[in-house]
């Protein structure tokens, strides 16, 4: 990737927005390119890293894992997202696995150069909070359909929210544009694939959802938001 890409790249980021000239060139000279095949690890579960990864294509996946061998899916970040800000503050192990998904490329920044930048231009430390707090009230909004919503309304909130950030309006409904198993839905949600997959049957019947080729058609979408009920 040409060093215009990557600079231009760095300055739409919500991490870098409003950097002078002189950060963005010093970033982009810092910056590596890479790519990660999908199920290859950016960075493993207790992982002392210390670099900081901008996502230019592709999909990662956020999770966590239990001594058992359970997995689950906290967040997906795509095109566009920066990840690995704890090392900025940190040199403790990693708390979640990042894997890619799919094929990505990945800009890598050390945190030196980060840290650096951030000493002639503090207000990235304004950029760091903001983002921060926006993936905190994400993650806050999963913990409360843990809490208090079953497996059902957390597999529907999922599906709207990609609804949302990928679908096509088609037709007969709406087609979610990547592709997603029901395995994957069960890590999303913190379900067995088995009740998972009887939930996905019972939508396909009531007319909800389909399969097709490969990805999901939301059929309903007002019917769908009406399985998003708590717990009585």
């Amino acid at each position: 990737m040409k060093r215009d890409g990557i600079r231009q790249f760095i300055a739409c980021s919500s991490w870098f927005e409003g950097a002078p000239g002189e950060v963005l060139d010093r970033l982009a000279d810092a910056a590596s390119y890479r790519q990660f095949p999908a199920n290859s690890f950016l960075w493993s579960l207790g992982e002392a890293n210390t670099n900081v990864f901008g996502v230019l294509s592709g999909r990662v996946r956020i999770s966590v894992s239990s001594a058992m061998g359970q997995d689950f899916a906290i967040v997906d970040r795509e095109s566009g997202a920066w990840l690995g800000e704890p090392c900025l503050v940190s040199d403790a192990g990693r708390v979640a696995d990042a894997r890619a998904l799919t094929d990505c490329e990945i800009l890598v920044i050390s945190r030196d150069v980060v840290l650096a930048v951030a000493d002639t231009w503090p207000l990235l430390y304004r950029n760091l909070f903001r983002d921060n707090v926006t993936n905190s009230r994400g993650l806050y909004e999963i913990l409360s359909g843990m809490l208090f919503y079953p497996l059902r309304a957390r597999v529907a909130a999922r599906l709207l929210l990609l609804v949302e950030e990928h679908g096509q309006a088609v037709a007969d409904g709406i087609l979610i544009d990547i592709k997603l198993s029901q395995n994957d839905f069960a890590r999303l949600a913190m379900g067995s694939r088995q009740r998972v997959n009887r939930i996905f049957r019972d939508w396909s019947e009531r007319g909800l959802v389909e399969t097709r080729d490969d990805h999901l058609l939301v059929r309903d979408v007002d019917g769908l938001e009406k399985e998003i009920v708590p717990f009585e």
